[in-house]
């Protein structure tokens, strides 16, 4: 049962009366009959669970897009319903709008639409659906709320998509489809075309040159089907905040952009995300929807506070690929990953693979227009904190793998950028 606006407004008459009368008995009066009126509406009210609920609607959408879901609401009874319907959704889910006025005549059907923006990803589930249902004179009414297991995949938002073009005409500047034709170091042969001043005259082939009467050069492409696989940290180093949120984000991004990429080289990609327990795991997929398949295999980790257990890394990776591979490690470098074991892990892994360690940077530090004993202490940890990451890149750099640093917002394309380098020098 519930309680409407108009009849407030009426039980205001039993004071207004009471203090012109200087009397509480009107007032009184006015209340309890006011309160038996309000009880015989709500009871003649049509009872809500008589009603029948149902959905439809976008499964799945990405962070910052728009979905769609509709509504309905059937009335199998013959009598006229009227009311108020709420769709009960977390605040980060953005439902527009969330309340609907209901109007039913006996037998009929209505549906209402909604739209869903939402902010952060993640599968999202909606809380209940409540209606309520307006008593003959509209001064109270009957309340009922629905439960509902409806669910929509909030998928992450891939802004890094735009770089594909870009790195994918690189892509085919290796392999020699292009116009501009570049000279991959790989060792699967291509083809044979004609030598142009530049090439490098370690190409020429010396028998077809001869057979043919004109001098033509060897062309190479990257070899493919490749084995590429991407780990994300979800422990410490991806709960780590950097640029208003959590660095797991700029990973994800990473490892999306990534996979596009090697996708369309003709690579094979396996995603990981993992602290002391793995937490998603995706393995060999070279399909050409495979952005949309990691990104549902990543979309509900979250990172938590455990430390990383980086000793384990080797056997999850022996247990996705036998083969050499390149191994793309998505962290914050700091001083505890090398307590946690990362450095320790890196020479067992270069023994069968190619190593990238790819790094969030912290933001850098704005130091305030008049410098206190507070932003004295944050600007010695700051810098305190850059000449241990860099300590710790010289450490890792050492035993063979390669390091990459950027900000948040330039990780994802200097990952790629790396991967298509090693591409060209043969190293993949």
């Amino acid at each position: 049962m519930f309680i409407r606006l108009p009849a407030v407004g009426l039980s205001l008459i039993g004071v207004v009366l009471a203090v012109a009368m200087r009397d509480t008995d009107p007032a009184l009066l006015i209340t309890v009959v006011l309160a038996l009126i309000i009880v015989v509406d709500a009871a003649l009210a049509p009872p809500p669970a008589r009603l029948e609920v149902s959905r439809s609607g976008t499964a799945s959408t990405r962070v910052g897009e728009s979905a769609s879901a509709q509504l309905t609401i059937t009335n199998p009874t013959r009598r006229q319903v009227s009311g108020q319907i709420r769709d009960a959704w977390p605040p980060s889910t953005g439902v527009t709008p969330s309340r609907h006025a209901l109007r039913l005549p006996g037998g009929s059907s209505q549906t209402v639409d909604e739209a869903l923006t939402p902010t952060r990803r993640g599968t999202v589930t909606s809380h209940a659906i409540t209606i309520r249902t307006n008593g003959p004179l509209g001064l109270a009414g009957r309340q009922r709320s629905f439960p509902t297991n409806w669910r929509i995949k909030v998928l992450p938002p891939f802004v890094s998509r735009r770089q594909i073009p870009s790195r994918v005409r690189q892509l085919r500047e290796l392999d020699g489809r292009a116009l501009l034709l570049v000279r991959g170091e790989g060792t699967e042969f291509d083809s044979l075309r004609e030598y142009v001043a530049g090439d490098d005259v370690r190409a020429i082939d010396w028998r077809s040159t001869a057979r043919l009467g004109d001098t033509v050069v060897r062309t190479w492409r990257p070899e493919r089907d490749r084995q590429v696989v991407v780990v994300l940290d979800s422990g410490r180093g991806g709960a780590l905040r950097v640029s208003d949120a959590p660095a797991f984000d700029a990973f994800i991004e990473a490892a999306l952009l990534q996979s596009a990429i090697a996708q369309r080289a003709g690579d094979r990609v396996s995603v990981m995300a993992f602290d002391d327990d793995v937490r998603a795991r995706l393995v060999g997929h070279s399909d050409r929807a495979i952005t949309h398949t990691v990104a549902q295999t990543l979309a509900d980790v979250e990172p938590t506070l455990h430390a990383t257990d980086w000793t384990s890394l080797p056997t999850h990776i022996a247990a996705i690929t036998k083969r050499p591979a390149l191994v793309v490690i998505l962290t914050t470098l700091s001083g505890a990953a090398a307590s946690t074991g990362l450095f320790d892990v890196i020479p067992e892994l270069k023994r069968s693979h190619t190593v990238i360690i790819a790094s969030t940077q912290a933001d850098p530090f704005d130091p305030p227009a008049e410098m206190d004993a507070e932003a004295a202490f944050n600007r010695a940890a700051y810098e305190r904190a850059q000449i241990e990451a860099k300590n710790l890149v010289r450490s890792i750099e050492r035993t063979g793998a390669i390091v990459v640093r950027a900000s948040a917002e330039e990780l994802p394309v200097a990952v790629v950028d790396t991967y298509i380098d090693l591409k060209a020098r043969g190293r993949l």
